[in-house]
């Protein structure tokens, strides 16, 4: 999934400092930006979202809606950060949660632009890491009924099995790389969005069927989280 978000990402930052400033952490902003993949947890995202401009950016919020928050413009000078939030719902169903940071003075921010985004990024990834579901060791992308990883959700059969964790729950219950996952339980698997939503409703302990398609073969799995 970060493969398919890091071209859109862009400048998250607005200000004077020097090109050279910006090098060093571009690459860390990049990889440490949020990501949501269900209801529960973009709600979580978007509500520890506004704690943190709520504690760290200095001018107030002037517009607030469930895929945008803007804090008042820092002018005159002013060190204070101004804050713009955007939550962007990507093909797989997830969102990402991009801040871009400014402030009034040519000189620089009080606290620091650079740093300040990648604080954002570690506060609500850190309280969407809380709300996500049991991790069964396994990496998924859209994928047609041949395979074939896709970018639209409407041509998707499930998600295709690209690597199993070794020792993790998914490989100690018999899936494996290829494997596309069309069912969790009676849960319909198409997106990103699906496998997290329905993994939610499990714990630690529980046993959830999978059903995968196996070199043309539909297969179930009991998977033992």
């Amino acid at each position: 999934m970060k493969k398919a978000i890091v071209f859109i990402l862009g400048f998250l930052i607005t200000g004077c400092a020097p090109q050279t400033a910006k090098r060093p952490t571009q690459d860390e902003m990049n990889k440490t930006v949020p990501v949501c993949a269900s209801q529960k947890q973009c709600d979580t995202a978007w509500s520890a979202t506004r704690q943190w401009i709520n504690q760290n950016c200095g001018m107030k919020i002037q517009n607030y809606s469930a895929d945008y928050i803007e804090t008042y413009n820092s002018v005159g000078g002013d060190t204070k950060l101004a804050c713009q939030v955007n939550k962007n719902t990507q093909p797989d169903g997830s969102s990402v949660i991009l801040i871009r940071l400014s402030c009034g003075n040519m000189f620089g921010c009080i606290p620091d632009q650079y740093q300040s985004v990648i604080n954002f990024n570690n506060y609500v990834s850190d309280a969407i890491n809380k709300a996500a579901p049991i991790k069964i060791g396994i990496m998924t992308y859209m994928a047609d009924k041949n395979g074939k990883i896709v970018e639209n959700p409407s041509y998707s059969t499930g998600l295709i099995i690209e690597s199993v964790t070794s020792g993790g729950i998914a490989s100690k219950s018999g899936v494996i790389a290829n494997d596309i996952l069309v069912n969790i339980g009676s849960d319909r698997i198409r997106t990103q969005y699906d496998i997290t939503s329905a993994m939610e409703k499990y714990h630690s302990g529980d046993k959830v069927v999978f059903k995968v398609i196996r070199a043309g073969s539909e297969v179930n799995l009991d998977i033992n989280l």
